[in-house]
């Protein structure tokens, strides 16, 4: 009886290993390109043409329901360019500057209801966009967060934040009320092999997000490993799942001057930027590895694919891009698709229909 007691100790023991393991290397479901039911070959985009309109180093594309383009710029006079669809008109706002008004950089742009949503991680400021009846932005509001080192903040209606923690906290978000301040921290960071070593933080698991028109739900995609977080607001994290990659990452403490810096291991970019509804959310693939000594050109920092899931974090959709896009965004009323993507090395704004029967689609 003994030996059979302990025989059945020592089985327990090693399944407890096993689950360990299994969750310090991954984390949750595995999907892989071939889980997505539907393939779609884009091709045919038509370009946006507009007279005016002279693209510097975009960064970021959002449509906005009015029928407006508004389009991130990096390192320009004026951060946002907003292309009205209708006039064929550009404006061009939110200078370079500390002062009201001013960003120094746009770290994301989001649109709830029919208002902008701007955000300046250095100097930690929300600015407000409103449109007029004439057709024009306004600035509605703008305030600082309490919230002192984020990378991405992502509104989840005008009264409340979602945003990555500060660097080193000790939970994964912050909710931010509409006034910027505090309302709690939540969440803890995804397992990696060695997080007994070093601890984990938001720069290891910087994440793009998005989230339901409600706003009660939302997805964190993760930018350096494949990992996908789902959470509920009030129930907190609903699913963690990954792929394609299955990505099973160590993190590196490496010295950068009188500090260090945590890099995972293996090294990718693999996700950027997160477009949803009510019943589904997108997210734009990557999927490079970076190798030693070679540079990452301005193709391999763009997206190839698309993958789109539903909110139980089911794969739906593939969609195959015929040009490397550096951002894109969805008219969901009219169903077109509007990237910003790489044509010869040129930026270019194109249009896409996502009426299925027109495009090259493929189900299993």
């Amino acid at each position: 009886m003994n030996k059979r007691i302990g025989f059945v100790v020592f089985l327990l023991i090693e399944l407890g290993l096993l689950i360990s393991c299994g969750q310090r290397s991954g984390s949750g479901d595995l999907f892989s390109e071939e889980s997505f039911n539907t393939r779609i070959e884009l091709r045919d985009g038509r370009q946006v043409v507009v007279d005016d309109l002279l693209l510097g180093q975009p960064t970021l594309i959002r449509f906005h329901p009015d029928s407006f383009l508004v389009i991130e710029e990096f390192g320009t006079p004026r951060l946002i360019k907003i292309l009205d669809l209708k006039t064929h008109k550009v404006r061009e706002m939110i200078p370079r500057g500390r002062g009201p008004g001013e960003m120094l950089v746009s770290w994301g742009v989001e649109i709830i209801d029919r208002d902008i949503f701007l955000f300046c991680g250095q100097l930690r400021k929300i600015i407000i966009l409103s449109p007029s009846d004439d057709r024009n932005f306004t600035i509605d509001n703008e305030f600082y967060i309490e919230e002192k080192q984020t990378q991405r903040i992502h509104p989840l209606s005008r009264d409340m934040y979602v945003c990555l923690s500060s660097i080193g906290d000790e939970m994964r978000f912050t909710l931010l009320d509409g006034k910027g301040k505090i309302i709690k921290k939540f969440g803890e960071y995804p397992p990696f092999i060695n997080d007994d070593e070093i601890k984990a933080d938001n720069d290891i698991f910087f994440s793009s997000i998005g989230s339901t028109p409600d706003g009660k739900r939302f997805a964190a995609v993760c930018s350096k490993t494949d990992l996908f977080e789902l959470y509920d607001i009030e129930k907190g994290l609903l699913k963690r799942f990954q792929g394609p990659l299955g990505l099973k990452i160590s993190v590196e403490a490496q010295l950068v001057g009188t500090g260090f810096m945590l890099k995972p291991q293996p090294h990718y970019t693999t996700y950027h930027h997160v477009i949803a509804d009510k019943d589904e959310f997108w997210t734009a693939y990557i999927g490079y590895h970076f190798q030693k000594g070679k540079n990452q050109t301005l193709e391999e920092q763009c997206a190839k694919k698309l993958f789109c899931f539903d909110w139980q974090g089911t794969p739906l959709r593939m969609v195959i891009l015929e040009y490397p896009a550096i951002s894109f965004d969805i008219d969901w009323r009219n169903e077109v698709l509007y990237t910003l993507e790489l044509q010869d090395s040129d930026a270019l704004i194109c249009e896409y229909s996502l009426n299925w029967s027109t495009q090259g689609v493929r189900n299993k």
